[in-house]
């Protein structure tokens, strides 16, 4: 079974709104990191991709004054939006058949 043609902005979209709630989901926890001086705002950008030992370390060190006591954010969000983000950029750029 072949896609409709448009399959690709049903998966493009998919993998922006993962990426914004990813993307939500980090701010959400490295806003309050930088505010306390944990991490500075480049430090906390690079917590978008990757859970290094500083980006642990300043989770570790979070308060319990996060929206809904959510204390950790995980890379792994931003990575599956990418992912399903150049799934629709594929799928876009396959000739349909017709």
């Amino acid at each position: 079974m072949m896609p409709s043609g448009r399959t690709y902005q049903v998966v493009f979209v998919a993998g922006g709104v993962v990426a914004l709630l990813a993307l939500g989901w980090w701010w959400l926890i490295f806003s309050k990191v930088v505010e306390n001086d944990y991490l500075t705002v480049g430090q906390a950008v690079t917590c978008i991709v990757d859970a290094s030992d500083l980006c642990a370390l300043a989770q570790a060190l979070c308060t319990n004054d996060h929206l809904y006591g959510i204390r950790w954010y995980a890379p792994e969000a931003f990575w599956a939006a990418a992912a399903v983000l150049v799934a629709g950029v594929l799928l876009s750029a396959r000739p349909s058949r017709a």
